[in-house]
């Protein structure tokens, strides 16, 4: 098996359901034995810059997460970031890497092709869907973006903030559900959950429009490559379904 490096704690409960669900996905598997060797760096990110990573906080994000590269790349075959807005960085990461970082955005791209969905609802940070990673990705592949309004990303924003703390209030997941609500109504097949905050919060059983979780598809990739026999083509694959910006 290959191991799996993982450049995580941003924040740190999303890199723990991150690894459960890893582990849970190998305990699922017929023929496989053990658990999948996986080495997690938590970047020590100051909680006063969550939500605000633009100027010197996104400068210091990158600092940080290059830190955690050059930690854990010697000793592992490919890495993941169960962060979405930290991909704002995954080119500097690439080119500073020695082993494949696989794009939790280029793997829900190649997933929502695979799967034909062509409309679909964006629950994001302010930082991510200002930067337009899935946008331009999703917009390559003919597939339509429907995001929330002005109110509804402020109080995503707030509500993720307040989840990587650890001090989300007894309402934060009924205003969740409310703006998958609205995304449906707007014409949306699903809603992608595409910061890995979001699972820790809320989960398919919560409401009865389907949601697509990006945690859940970097797992079910991490597996694959950790079983393969070669990760040589984990930057690469993406190719045979997502057109790159």
């Amino acid at each position: 098996m290959k191991t799996c490096g993982v450049i995580g704690g941003m924040g740190p409960e999303a890199t723990a359901l991150f690894y459960l669900k890893l582990i849970r996905l190998f305990q699922n598997r017929k023929n496989v034995k053990g658990y999948p060797p996986v080495v997690i760096y938590s970047v020590p990110e100051p909680f006063q810059i969550v939500g605000s990573l633009a100027g010197p906080e996104e400068h210091i994000l990158k600092e940080l997460a290059m830190n955690g590269l050059a930690t854990i790349q010697d000793k592992v075959d490919f890495c993941v970031i169960p962060c979405n807005t930290a991909h704002i960085h995954i080119n500097s990461l690439r080119s500073a890497a020695i082993v494949p970082i696989l794009s939790i955005i280029e793997e829900a791209c190649n997933h929502l092709v695979r799967h034909n969905i062509t409309r679909i609802g964006l629950m994001a940070t302010t930082t991510t869907i200002a930067a337009s990673l899935y946008q331009d990705q999703f917009s390559a592949n003919n597939i339509e973006v429907i995001l929330p309004d002005g109110s509804q990303q402020k109080r995503i924003s707030a509500i993720i903030g307040r989840t990587i703390v650890g001090k989300n209030n007894t309402t934060d997941k009924l205003s969740l559900i409310k703006v998958i609500d609205s995304l449906h109504k707007k014409g949306a097949e699903y809603t992608l959950l595409a910061c890995t905050e979001l699972p820790v919060l809320i989960s398919q059983g919560d409401t009865g429009y389907p949601l697509i979780d990006t945690l859940d598809i970097l797992a079910e990739t991490s597996v694959r490559y950790i079983l393969a026999d070669d990760c040589s083509f984990a930057q690469t694959a993406v190719t045979k379904h997502c057109a790159l910006a």
